[in-house]
C-alpha cells in the first residue's frame, strides 16, 4: 500500500570526502531531508551557487553528529546548517547522498 505524506522526510548518513593534504579523509554526519514537491524542486537553479544554496536551505532540515574543534555535539540550527554546508565538497556530498535516496526510492517504485 502506497501512502501520501503530506511533508516527508528522511534521514540519510551523508559521508564527506574532506580534502587534506596529499588527498582526502572521509567524515560523515546525518541529514534529515525534506522532500521537495516538484514544482518547488523545479524553480532551483543548481548550476549557480546562490541556487544551490537555496535548494539546499529547502531540503536541509536537520543535522546530526556535527561537532565542533574540542568534539563538542553541536546542536542544529540554520546558522549551522549554513556553516556546515559553506564549503563546495560538502555541497555536493549532500546533493548526492539526497540523490541516491530519491533514486532508490524511484528505483524501488
Amino acid at each position: 500500500m502506497f501512502k501520501i505524506v503530506a511533508d516527508p522526510r528522511f534521514t540519510h548518513v551523508v559521508p564527506v570526502l574532506v580534502p587534506v593534504d596529499g588527498g582526502h579523509v572521509e567524515q560523515t554526519f546525518r541529514a534529515t531531508f525534506r522532500v521537495l514537491p516538484t514544482t518547488e524542486a523545479d524553480r532551483h537553479e543548481l548550476t549557480t551557487t546562490a541556487g544551490m544554496d537555496a535548494f539546499l536551505r529547502a531540503i536541509v532540515v536537520g543535522l546530526e553528529d556535527i561537532e565542533d574543534e574540542e568534539g563538542r555535539p553541536l546542536p542544529y540550527s540554520d546558522g549551522l546548517r549554513d556553516r556546515v554546508l559553506d564549503p563546495i565538497y560538502v555541497k555536493l556530498a549532500v546533493l548526492r547522498a539526497y540523490n541516491a535516496a530519491l533514486g532508490k526510492a524511484r528505483a524501488g517504485n
